[in-house]
């Protein structure tokens, strides 16, 4: 059974036109990023406590670096997957994807079944920064969550 056959050719193309975008999207980001650090003032050591500041923002940049590259290769696999035909179906299972986490997540390959089995076998840290995850981020350590009153809370 494939996908494309269960779907309009007007969905496919909205899919594709919408992957196309963010792929776009994400390569001028990341060129950007690479540029603004090329050409940026030299860094200085990270031990120095008055330049704490500006470590943390480049560890930060290099991340999102990380992330948006990481974004682009799973948009260009899904690129590649509707190319075959094989576009929302679940690589796992086999079975459709759904429309309402497609809409969420062009570039998802997996049913939501299987991509929680998936992220219940990884370290909680691995699953929480990769795109597509379905588990919620890790609160910093030591944090809590704040019990909601159960009265309207007014300001002023």
């Amino acid at each position: 059974m494939e996908w494309t056959d269960q779907l309009d050719h007007r969905i496919v193309q909205e899919f594709e036109a919408l992957l196309l975008k963010q792929r776009v999207r994400l390569r001028e980001s990341v060129r950007a990023r690479m540029t603004e650090r090329r050409i940026g003032e030299p860094r200085r050591s990270p031990e120095d406590a008055t330049n704490a500041v500006e470590s943390l923002g480049e560890e930060l940049e290099v991340a999102m670096l990380d992330r948006e590259s990481r974004e682009a290769a799973q948009i260009d696999a899904a690129l590649e997957r509707l190319a075959r035909d094989e576009y929302g179906i679940c690589c796992n299972c086999g079975t459709v994807i759904g429309l309402a986490r497609l809409r969420a997540l062009p570039f998802a390959q997996r049913c939501t079944a299987c991509q929680a089995d998936v992220e219940a076998r990884e370290p909680r840290s691995e699953a929480a920064l990769r795109p597509g995850s379905i588990r919620p981020r890790p609160r910093p350590p030591g944090a809590r969550r704040q019990p909601q009153p159960s009265w309207p809370v007014t300001t002023g």
